[in-house]
């Protein structure tokens, strides 16, 4: 299972957003220092979002965002402001690994297509949603339960993907956009719960079952993850012999609340001089 530090940035610097409020704003300094702390902590990859690009619906931090790439030295993947087949030409060129859609994803499939298509294995589509992960309920284990839904029963805004900086409404269910993002040669799908974005409060789990089931992509869960019990616990789920693909967190690995050694360590994704080393300490060579 992948696990990728977030950094999101905001004017200029590094911060975490509460529940995606931008006047609820955490600031952790230089992002591109942080980035590097990552890496030197053991990060094998990195999750970027310019939050202001999100915002104004074209990128504005690429210059941290080229930093970190040039200085990191590891696969980066990032979002934010990423509008058209041009932008995304830009940041591929500019040595990011994975370009991250969501606004253009969900209101122009056919440009979704043609760039994912242009670029197999390189665009992640993010789908960031409020409310429980289906309309009228819950899912768990693949049925769906009324009234056990994500924050305590079924709401209007269950399952409806947010964009623009999550400051706008999609029109389309999770679930839709999954089905409409099915045939594309995607790298893979991020899946956000805005709701417990931020607020360390662990993962929304309860659609995560569903989603595996529906989604031929490997599926990236953000929002909530706080600690390692949660790394284990996404880790375990599995729906079909498909198992979760990756992890993001940023507050809590921000605020130490979630070691980064140990979490790569939980999620199996580290470096094979950092497994060798760790073999050494345990048989005391």
């Amino acid at each position: 299972m992948e696990f990728y530090p977030a950094v999101d940035i905001h004017g200029g610097s590094a911060v975490r957003l509460f529940k995606g409020e931008y006047g609820r704003v955490t600031e952790f300094g230089n992002p591109v220092e942080l980035a590097l702390k990552y890496v030197e902590l053991g990060a094998r990859r990195l999750h970027v979002i310019d939050l202001d690009g999100a915002r104004s619906g074209k990128p504005v931090n690429g210059e941290s965002v080229f930093e970190i790439v040039r200085k990191s030295g590891v696969p980066v993947q990032v979002g934010g402001g990423i509008r058209t087949a041009e932008d995304v030409e830009d940041m591929l060129a500019g040595g990011v690994s994975r370009v991250i859609l969501g606004t253009t994803a969900l209101v122009d499939r056919d440009a979704l297509a043609g760039i994912a298509n242009d670029h197999p294995g390189s665009v992640v589509v993010s789908l960031d949603y409020k409310g429980g992960a289906v309309k009228g309920g819950a899912v768990k284990g693949g049925a769906v339960s009324h009234g056990t839904g994500h924050g305590g029963g079924a709401s209007m805004e269950d399952g409806n993907l947010s964009i623009s900086g999550w400051e706008k409404q999609a029109g389309i269910d999770l679930l839709g956009a999954i089905e409409i993002c099915a045939t594309l040669p995607l790298a893979a799908l991020v899946v956000t719960a805005i709701d417990r974005d931020g607020t360390m409060q662990g993962p929304d789990l309860n659609g995560l079952y569903h989603i595996l089931d529906i989604s031929p992509h490997p599926i990236i869960v953000a929002g909530g993850v706080r600690n390692l019990e949660d790394l284990k616990t996404l880790k375990s789920i599995s729906k079909n012999g498909k198992r979760v693909g990756g992890v993001i967190s940023g507050r809590a690995v921000a605020e130490g609340a979630l070691p980064l050694p140990e979490a790569l360590e939980v999620c199996g994704d580290l470096r094979v001089a950092d497994i060798q080393a760790a073999d050494a300490g345990r048989s005391g060579t």
